[in-house]
C-alpha cells in the first residue's frame, strides 16, 4: 500500500489523518504516536479542511451543463407529438352518426290502423263425414262365416267346431292369427278371452274380455260385443 510507503500525496492531510486513526483502532494501537510522527514529517496543515469545503462550494456554483438529447430519445418524443396530433384531427373530423329519431315505432302503430279482415261472400262448407265400417254394426252373413282370430294380447288355447265339425284345438301363440270358414254355423271355446280379438268377415268385432272360459257361438253371439 502507498500508505505504508509513506506516500500520502494522492490525499489531503484531513483525510490521511482520519484514515490513520481508523486504522490504529483496528489494530488496536495508541493512535497519538502515528499521528504525531505524520504531523512530523508532513507537517500540520490547518487549512486543508477549509480548503476542502471552498472546493466544494465552488463546484456547487458552477452550473451543469445539459447533455444534448439523444437521436433516439428526439425520435421517440416526435413519434409520439405525431400520433397525438393524427388522434385529435381523426377524433376532430369524425362524422356523426345519425341518431334514430325516438318513439319512431310507437307513432307508426298509432298512426297507422291495423287492416280489418275483409268478410267472404262464400259460406264456409260444412264437413262431410265417410261412413266407414264401425258405423254399420251389422255383420253380412249370407255367403257364411269366415273367422279370423287375432292373438293381439298373448296365448289363448281355443277350440273351434264349424258346422258340427271340430276343426281346431291347440294353443295360439302371441302375435299370431288363424282364420276359420263356416256355411252356416260355428263354436269357439277360448281359454284367454282377453288375449284375443274376432275379426268376422272382414269386421273387427274386438275383444271377449277377461280371464275367464267362454264359449261363442256365431252368428248368434255377433251383437254381444
Amino acid at each position: 500500500m502507498r500508505m505504508e510507503s509513506d506516500e500520502f500525496d494522492f490525499l489531503a492531510p484531513a483525510y490521511v489523518r482520519g484514515f490513520l486513526r481508523t486504522y490504529a483502532r483496528f489494530l488496536r494501537v495508541n493512535e497519538d504516536p502515528l499521528i504525531d510522527e505524520f504531523d512530523r514529517k508532513f507537517g500540520r496543515n490547518r487549512a486543508d479542511t477549509t480548503a476542502i469545503a471552498a472546493l466544494e462550494t465552488r463546484a456547487k456554483s458552477v452550473p451543469r451543463q445539459r447533455r444534448p438529447l439523444n437521436s433516439w430519445t428526439l425520435a421517440a418524443v416526435l413519434a409520439a407529438f405525431t400520433l397525438v396530433a393524427l388522434a385529435v384531427v381523426g377524433i376532430v373530423n369524425a362524422p356523426e352518426e345519425p341518431r334514430a329519431p325516438a318513439n319512431d315505432t310507437g307513432n307508426v302503430a298509432e298512426d297507422e290502423p291495423s287492416p280489418e279482415p275483409e268478410e267472404s261472400s262464400t259460406p264456409p262448407a260444412s264437413p262431410t263425414t265417410t261412413p266407414t265400417e264401425e258405423e254399420d254394426p251389422t255383420v253380412a252373413l249370407a255367403e257364411g262365416i269366415e273367422l279370423e282370430v287375432v292373438a293381439a294380447n298373448g296365448d289363448c288355447w281355443m277350440d273351434v267346431t264349424a258346422d258340427g265339425e271340430n276343426i281346431y284345438s291347440e294353443t295360439l301363440p302371441a302375435g299370431e292369427s288363424v282364420t276359420f270358414d263356416a256355411e252356416d254355423s260355428m263354436d269357439i271355446v277360448l281359454g284367454l278371452p282377453a288375449s284375443v280379438e274376432l275379426i268376422v268377415n272382414g269386421q273387427n268385432i274386438g275383444s271377449p274380455g277377461g280371464a275367464d272360459v267362454v264359449t261363442l257361438k256365431l252368428p248368434e253371439d255377433i251383437d254381444t260385443f
